[in-house]
């Protein structure tokens, strides 16, 4: 209150000293709660204080970007800090952001804790699933909230984004949401099994914008998106068949969906008018075909052996229709415009 009246009243003595009392409760906080009291775990009014801590410093740091913005009725109040003293304003602000994170984590870790019994069977799985989701969606809320916005802010969300994608996918990688010797799965885990393919879906379609603008500075074209989502789609779809469902070692089921999957990315390419899916379509579909002879054959039966043929067989002449027929349509398409481009030479 101290640093927010001194500046709106222009007392630069008031605005001092309530900035002087900031610091010293910050490094009290610190030096006293977390350093001793939290590392003995004697934990006094830990949360409490942390709270006011935290949105004491959110509040200051809102009022300066508020100012420095000049918004509504700070819209005619003045600046009048030295280079220095905005440069301290700005470290304040990272500071205070960052710190925004882990008060975040660290409050939802005491209240899950509290909340949750440790014998569940996923309590570590619904934990980390939380620290991403709402690692995300802070970093949601700092890309929308454009009072904070320069680029130090905006590679600061793009850490939190990629962090809770990184969290996710460990998730992902390392727990399964259904126990592997159960006969019967409860509920819990089938929740739990629909809320990571909800969660994978989202993480992908969040991360759309980020990796376009990344791919657009990079290679100024938008045609290496669908590669990269293609191969993150095929390695999730791997994961959560072996990790997640336990399918264990069911080669042929592997071919067949990597095959699907290869027409998937060749339509998808046909329709969108993208060469390097298509070439990631086909060469999706030269592996499975060639894991599904050389490798997966050999542990069938005759009869599975047919059907597995067959299967493959119809997939591929599928693959072979599909290209015949949008090629023929483009060499079309590409027929009629060449006789108009001529036309329109002659007239000129």
């Amino acid at each position: 209150m101290l640093v927010i009246l001194g500046h709106l009243k222009q007392f630069r003595s008031v605005e001092r000293a309530g900035w002087g009392v900031v610091i010293l409760c910050v490094f009290t906080f610190v030096y006293y709660d977390v350093l001793v009291l939290y590392m003995v775990g004697e934990q006094s009014y830990f949360m409490l204080k942390y709270s006011c801590i935290t949105l004491g410093a959110l509040l200051i740091t809102s009022y300066y970007a508020m100012v420095g913005s000049g918004k509504g009725l700070l819209s005619k109040t003045k600046i009048h800090h030295s280079v220095l003293e905005l440069g301290g304003l700005n470290i304040f602000k990272y500071v205070t952001l960052g710190n925004l994170w882990i008060y975040v984590l660290y409050e939802s870790n005491e209240l899950y804790t509290r909340a949750v019994d440790g014998t569940f069977l996923l309590y570590l799985f619904y934990k980390w699933l939380m620290f991403a989701a709402l690692t995300i969606a802070l970093a949601y809320a700092l890309s929308r909230a454009k009072l904070f916005h320069d680029q130090m802010v905006k590679y600061y969300t793009t850490f939190l984004h990629a962090a809770g994608c990184c969290i996710a996918l460990a998730v992902t990688l390392s727990m399964p949401a259904l126990d592997p010797g159960a006969q019967q799965h409860t509920a819990a885990e089938i929740v739990g099994l629909l809320v990571l393919i909800i969660f994978n879906i989202g993480v992908f379609f969040a991360g759309r914008d980020l990796l376009i603008a990344g791919i657009r500075g990079q290679f100024k074209s938008v045609e290496w998106y669908p590669v990269i989502a293609g191969i993150y789609l095929l390695g999730v779809i791997t994961v959560f068949l072996t990790v997640q469902f336990q399918w264990g070692d069911i080669g042929l089921m592997f071919s067949l969906m990597y095959l699907l999957l290869a027409i998937l990315y060749i339509a998808y390419g046909f329709r969108r008018r993208y060469v390097m899916i298509r070439r990631l379509g086909l060469g999706l579909t030269l592996f499975s075909t060639g894991k599904m002879v050389f490798y997966d054959v050999g542990l069938l039966t005759t009869g599975s052996k047919i059907i597995a043929y067959f299967s493959f067989g119809v997939l591929l002449l599928g693959i072979s229709y599909l290209y015949q027929k949008v090629s023929s349509r483009m060499e079309e398409a590409q027929a009629k415009k060449t006789p108009q481009v001529e036309e329109s030479d002659r007239s000129e």
